[in-house]
């Protein structure tokens, strides 16, 4: 067993990964936006995707666990089954779409989405509750085809919930049932091993270190900036979507 990462590169990706869940805890989604990346460079991605994959599922789990009586249940069950389907979709749709155009299209998509709702700030409009199982699916397959189910849920979710708390806790309640999902895949093809396991365990601290900070900042926030922050987050998931998709 080798770990890749000597003292110096430990460092970097203690930062990249404290500075990820900064981010994390205030929006309840996009860490993987900055670990993957930078991560990536050290070690390759059949390491670094289930390390972080299990990142995701413990930072959810805290914030799920602490907030899980403030998670919007209505939303919920409309969600959950049909994010089920979209994961079975996606892997369905795995062998057939032309992955690099798709994920161009989504990057594309959250640009804009990101630069529209910058724009706009508070001023949204609230969403109707019939698009709660086109979210679910939308992120199920977007998340077995790409690892990127976050995006749908949180759009659908921040123009739904109009109390943070409410909002922060059902998204991770997504991420928990989006990201297990993932990581039960890893396990299914032997990719989470023992070396994946103990970087994860050495990194784990400085997560929820970042986890802390970022549930601190948010509890200065007020909707306008926590919406303005969630758009500025799906921007540079897109943007770092079109770099994947031309690279």
């Amino acid at each position: 067993m080798t770990v890749p990462f000597d003292l110096p590169t430990f460092a970097i990706a203690a930062a990249a990964v404290f500075g990820a869940y900064v981010v994390f805890g205030i929006s309840a989604f996009g860490a993987a936006l900055f670990t993957v990346p930078v991560l990536s460079r050290f070690a390759p991605l059949d390491f670094v995707l289930p390390m972080c994959v299990l990142l995701d599922v413990s930072a959810a789990l805290a914030i799920g666990v602490r907030f899980s009586r403030e998670a919007d249940r209505s939303e919920l069950k409309w969600m959950v089954p049909a994010s089920l389907a979209g994961a079975i979709l996606g892997v369905t749709l795995l062998v057939s779409l032309p992955k690099n155009a798709v994920l161009a299209a989504l990057g594309v998509f959250l640009v804009c989405y990101g630069a529209y709702s910058l724009r706009q700030g508070g001023a949204v409009r609230r969403a109707s509750g019939r698009w709660a199982p086109v979210s679910g699916l939308a992120g199920g397959a977007l998340g077995t085809l790409f690892g990127a189910g976050a995006p749908p849920y949180a759009i659908y979710l921040s123009r739904r919930l109009e109390d943070p708390i409410a909002y922060r806790a059902t998204l991770s309640n997504m991420v928990i049932f989006s990201v297990g999902m993932r990581a039960l895949v890893f396990v299914a093809g032997g990719l989470m091993l023992a070396d994946r396991v103990i970087v994860f365990a050495a990194l784990l601290p400085f997560a929820l270190a970042g986890l802390w900070l970022g549930n601190r900042i948010q509890g200065r926030f007020s909707r306008e900036r926590l919406l303005r922050f969630v758009a500025g987050v799906l921007f540079l998931l897109g943007a770092s979507l079109l770099i994947r998709a031309f690279a």
